[in-house]
């Protein structure tokens, strides 16, 4: 398998994992935690991504990653098995609006995960083609569609906490799919829970600023809400702490008098700093929005897209501790007769 530099720590094209099943082509892009590569399936000769688990601050010896930086053995180890963790949660889901995860595992002193290799562009990436803003009807379908993926991860009790444009993928394929779940995690309704500080100002609520704060579906919506501010509006929205402060927060309407005011008002709901106040759910987003449902998507039935694989073998009478890695993956169902 081939190694690459220590200046920036990406697998050479031709570098081989998991015994010769995947093959690394090029590296897509490289964030805080982890490196996305362009793969192939050697075994069913399709594409797919790599997502790499490889912390600023590491660095390869060979194709070796070795803890460096702010990371001691405990650390990474511990962001490691949280980056396992996002591929055992991905793995649950089989939705058109939800990236799929075919794969996860350990390797090289750092872990994978393999995932449907999604051509396209984000959102982020068409507003800056549509210098910045979008009309309001193809920005409500965008959302809508998002949105109808958001609910089903709300119904299994997860929460994304990073919903932004740069986390929306419009797929060749027609699908608008959610992207990123590293900072996802699964939760109890209007429960307080210890997170992990992860989030994006401007699209992150108030109570993801704190560790002990009560989260809820309620935490997404405001992100979502804040999207569409910006698909709207053409800007970012000020953060919640700059709000906090008294910096206010000027209403879609006010920003884009095109917008029509049950949007403006909806998003304003969506995005209240007290959770009390907040638009709760998906549906009722949707609803307050005035979504003509003749033209966006059909509502998904409750669960029909979520299967939890946690002991797939029961129905075989095996128990599940003989599961490996492979099969707590996904099960790839109709996305093996696409190609991504």
């Amino acid at each position: 398998m081939g190694g690459s530099t220590r200046v920036n720590g990406v697998l050479s094209p031709g570098s081989c994992l998991a015994s010769g099943e995947y093959r690394i082509e090029q590296p897509l892009g490289q964030g805080g935690f982890g490196i996305t590569y362009q793969g192939l399936d050697t075994r069913l000769n399709r594409a797919v991504a790599v997502k790499e688990f490889f912390p600023e601050g590491c660095w390869r010896e060979g194709s070796t990653v070795v803890s460096a930086g702010r990371w001691n053995s405990d650390t990474y180890s511990n962001a490691k098995q949280k980056f396992l963790l996002e591929g055992q949660t991905l793995g649950q889901f089989n939705h058109p609006g939800i990236v799929q995860v075919f794969y996860y595992f350990e390797e090289n002193n750092t872990a994978y995960m393999v995932m449907e290799y999604l051509r396209g562009r984000t959102l982020a990436e068409l507003l800056k083609q549509r210098q910045g803003q979008l009309p309001e009807v193809q920005a409500l379908k965008h959302i809508a569609q998002v949105g109808e993926a958001l609910e089903i991860l709300h119904q299994a009790q997860f929460l994304h906490r990073d919903i932004k444009p740069d986390n929306i993928m419009l797929a060749e394929d027609g699908r608008v799919v959610l992207i990123d779940f590293g900072a996802a995690r699964d939760f109890t309704t209007n429960s307080t829970n210890r997170y992990t500080t992860m989030l994006t100002p401007g699209y992150a609520p108030l109570e993801q600023y704190g560790r002990a704060l009560k989260y809820g579906a309620f935490t997404d919506i405001y992100a979502l809400g804040s999207t569409l501010y910006h698909l709207l509006t053409g800007e970012a929205p000020v953060s919640a702490i700059e709000r906090a402060a008294g910096v206010e927060l000027k209403t879609v309407k006010e920003l884009a008098p095109h917008v029509s005011t049950p949007v403006s008002e909806a998003i304003a709901k969506a995005m209240n700093m007290d959770v009390t106040e907040r638009i709760q759910s998906v549906r009722e987003f949707l609803d307050q929005l005035h979504l003509d449902h003749c033209t966006l998507p059909t509502k998904v039935t409750q669960k029909s897209f979520y299967s939890s694989t946690a002991d797939a073998w029961s129905v075989f009478g095996q128990a599940s501790d003989r599961m490996d890695s492979r099969q707590k993956s996904a099960p790839n169902h109709s996305a093996q007769n696409q190609w991504f």
